[in-house]
């Protein structure tokens, strides 16, 4: 096969499966006479960054480097743009190997050519033993294998700004208690918590594995309408809420869907709709975080999360099993704690801190 069209095909294949790529700056790297090709492609914020490796070791044998978490610091980078863009030069930001883990020792001379990739910069550097400048004819044959990587750096540096934009998302989400979930107009789920994908899972099973996303009380069919419902209100600012009553003691579950813009900037090119579930399978204990914030008693607490339920101050003292008047004393305390006038002043304060996940820590 022809060596330009192998090149493509690995740097293609490498767009999903990193692995191709270095194979392929190892085709690049035997076919030049070097030992070490250094890839690297980064946001120009320095939020995310690939760096892809392929390095002839002592048998002759190649190993490569696949490192998605190490970012460039800004001297590196600022560094890094003095490189022409438009020819090879044989010099390097002295700090790049050091960087890559390389001891000040090793002597190798770089081959470097900086790319710009649409809203991403990337670098190529290709390390030869010989200290000279290659031939005309040498460089001529590293443009042309340039040439078969270029397609593909754009859609790589799409693909990672939206793995870090998904990492940062389901980070986010983690920190929320109530089950909570990203999906797109056709309920397919694009990120959810922890909590959200135990209650999709418990459902399932529940539905004796039935395929298709659904919440206690509401079918794959019904949840689908609902977020389409939600996503066809997206330039309108609307959403949905519904309520499922679950025939027992327990609250109702309450199932919010809010439609979310799409935004072409940031990877998404369609509307879709943030579900947010409320109710017995979704509020947990919550005291512990207003223990933290307001110094309240475990008692305390207890009671502040029954009332921001919607509980009555009766009902209260029912379910924790003390008097009336001992739930107006601590009710009293939570107030003065909490910098709250009345009742409702406490749940308008305190509701919003109760999506927070309880293990939350303050900093």
């Amino acid at each position: 096969m022809d060596l330009s069209l192998r090149l493509t095909q690995a740097f293609y294949e490498g767009l999903t499966r990193p692995q191709r790529f270095a194979e392929g700056l190892r085709l690049m790297a035997e076919s030049l006479d070097s030992e070490l090709a250094v890839f690297g492609i980064w946001d120009r914020r320095g939020l995310w960054a690939a760096w892809r490796q392929a390095r002839k070791s002592g048998d002759d044998a190649w190993q490569y480097l696949i490192d998605d978490n190490r970012l460039p610091s800004r001297e590196l980078r600022e560094q890094l743009r003095k490189l022409p863009g438009s020819h090879w030069v044989r010099a390097e930001p002295p700090e790049l190997l050091l960087s890559l883990g390389y001891p000040p020792s090793t002597r190798m001379y770089p081959l470097c050519r900086r790319v710009n990739a649409g809203r991403a910069e990337a670098l190529l550097c290709l390390y030869r033993r010989e200290e000279r400048m290659p031939d005309t004819a040498l460089l001529q044959a590293a443009d042309a294998m340039l040439a078969c990587m270029l397609p593909g750096l754009e859609p790589l540096a799409k693909l990672q700004q939206l793995a870090q934009g998904s990492r940062y998302l389901t980070h986010l989400l983690s920190c929320i208690r109530m089950p909570v979930m990203l999906v797109d107009a056709s309920a397919r789920i694009l990120a959810a918590n922890p909590a959200a994908r135990a209650l999709v899972e418990q459902t399932r099973k529940a539905n004796g594995g039935k395929t298709g996303t659904a919440l206690p009380g509401i079918s794959p069919e019904q949840f689908a309408a609902i977020v389409r419902r939600a996503c066809r209100a997206d330039d309108k600012g609307g959403g949905s809420l519904v309520q499922i009553n679950s025939g027992n003691t327990r609250p109702p579950l309450q199932v919010m869907a809010t439609p979310v813009a799409a935004n072409p900037a940031l990877g998404s090119h369609h509307p879709s709709a943030l579900i947010l579930v409320h109710g017995p399978h979704g509020l947990d204990a919550g005291a512990h975080l207003l223990q933290q914030i307001f110094g309240l008693t475990p008692a305390e607490a207890r009671l502040t999360r029954l009332i921001l339920e919607g509980r009555s101050p009766g009902d209260a003292a029912i379910q924790l099993q003390v008097s009336v008047s001992t739930i107006r004393t601590q009710l009293s305390a939570v107030l003065k704690k909490t910098g709250a006038q009345r009742q409702s002043d406490l749940v308008r304060r305190l509701s919003p801190l109760m999506v927070l996940d309880s293990g939350y820590q303050l900093h």
